[in-house]
C-alpha cells in the first residue's frame, strides 16, 4: 500500500504584496503544505482568511507542527522574526535582504549557529533562467547592472531593496564571497536613483538602481574584448507556471534534506555578504 510523501509544513510570515505571492506559489508546490499565515495587521489577516488560509496575529499563536517558515515581512523586522522562529525550532527562509544592519546580520548568524536551524536567504535571481549558464566565455573586463522598480521608494533603502539583488548575482557569477574583495570607488544618489562604482573580484562594476520608474526592469551588460553585450534579466511572472520563486522553494526543500542543488539557494552567509555590501554602499553617502 503506497503512502503520500510527507509535505513540509510551512508558515508564511507576512501577508503583504510579496507575502501573497509567496503564498500562491507555495500553495501549489507539491513539497509544502501551508499551515497558516501570520501577520499583525487585521486587514492582512482578513485577506489571508479570504484566500482560504488560517491566519494569526502573533508567532506564538501558530498551531503546533510548523516545521519551516518563510519570512516576508519588512526587512527591518527580518532579524527579530527569524531569530524568534529559529529559537522555536523552526527552519527559516528570509526574503532578501537578510537584514538591514550589521548588528542584525551578526545576530542572525549567531542564532543560526546556536539554534542549529537552517537559515536561507531569498535571493530569487539565482533561479533566473537567464543566468542558468554564464553568459560569457571569458571573464569580462567590466560589468554593469541596472535595476529599476515602478514602485515608489517610500522609506526603503535603494541599496537594500533593489541593488542587493545584483550584488548577490555578481558574487555568484564571479565566485566572490569575501568582503575584502569588494572595494567601493564612488557612490552617488539623486532623488530615487543610486549609482555605485566598485571593484569586485578584480573586475570593475557599475550598479545602478532606482524607484519610481515608468516600468520595472533589470539588465546586465558586460565588456568582453572590444564588444559590449547586454541582455534583460526580467522574467514574466506566470500565475501557474514554474517560475524562479517556485524553483527557489524546490531548492529550499532539497536543502532541508541535506541536498545541494544547482543552482543552490542562498545560504545565510550568502545573504549576509550581499546585505553587508549594500549597507557599505549606503554608508558611503
Amino acid at each position: 500500500m503506497s503512502t503520500m510523501p510527507h509535505k513540509t509544513r510551512i508558515a508564511i510570515i507576512g501577508y503583504g504584496r510579496f507575502g501573497r505571492i509567496h503564498a500562491r506559489r507555495v500553495r501549489v508546490h507539491p513539497a509544502f503544505e501551508i499551515v497558516c499565515v501570520v501577520d499583525p495587521l487585521p486587514h492582512a489577516r482578513d485577506a489571508a482568511h479570504a484566500a482560504g488560509f488560517k491566519a494569526f496575529a502573533r508567532l506564538q499563536d501558530m498551531p503546533r507542527g510548523v516545521e519551516v517558515a518563510a519570512v516576508v515581512t519588512p526587512y527591518d523586522t527580518h532579524a527579530e522574526v527569524a531569530i524568534r522562529l529559529m529559537r522555536m525550532g523552526i527552519d527559516v527562509l528570509v526574503e532578501k535582504p537578510l537584514a538591514a544592519t550589521e548588528r542584525d546580520i551578526d545576530a542572525l548568524l549567531e542564532a543560526e549557529c546556536t539554534s542549529r536551524r537552517l537559515l536561507c536567504t531569498g535571493h530569487v535571481e539565482r533561479f533566473n533562467e537567464c543566468l542558468s549558464m554564464l553568459p560569457w566565455t571569458h571573464t569580462p573586463q567590466s560589468l554593469a547592472f541596472t535595476r529599476c522598480s515602478s514602485a515608489s521608494s517610500g522609506s526603503r533603502s535603494i541599496a537594500l531593496d533593489l541593488m542587493v539583488h545584483d550584488l548577490d548575482t555578481a558574487s555568484l557569477l564571479l565566485g566572490g564571497k569575501d568582503r575584502e574583495a569588494f572595494t567601493i570607488v564612488d557612490v552617488r544618489q539623486r532623488d530615487q536613483r543610486l549609482d555605485a562604482q566598485v571593484i569586485f573580484c578584480g573586475t570593475p562594476m557599475n550598479f545602478s538602481a532606482w524607484h519610481g520608474a515608468p516600468s520595472s526592469d533589470a539588465r546586465l551588460s558586460w565588456q568582453e574584448t572590444d564588444v559590449r553585450h547586454e541582455f534583460s534579466l526580467r522574467q514574466p511572472m506566470s500565475p501557474d507556471g514554474v517560475d524562479a520563486l517556485t524553483l527557489q522553494y524546490t531548492a529550499f526543500q532539497e536543502r532541508l534534506h541535506g541536498a545541494r542543488t544547482h543552482p543552490a539557494i542562498a545560504s545565510a552567509a550568502d545573504g549576509a555578504a550581499a546585505a553587508r555590501r549594500a549597507i557599505a554602499i549606503e554608508s558611503w553617502l
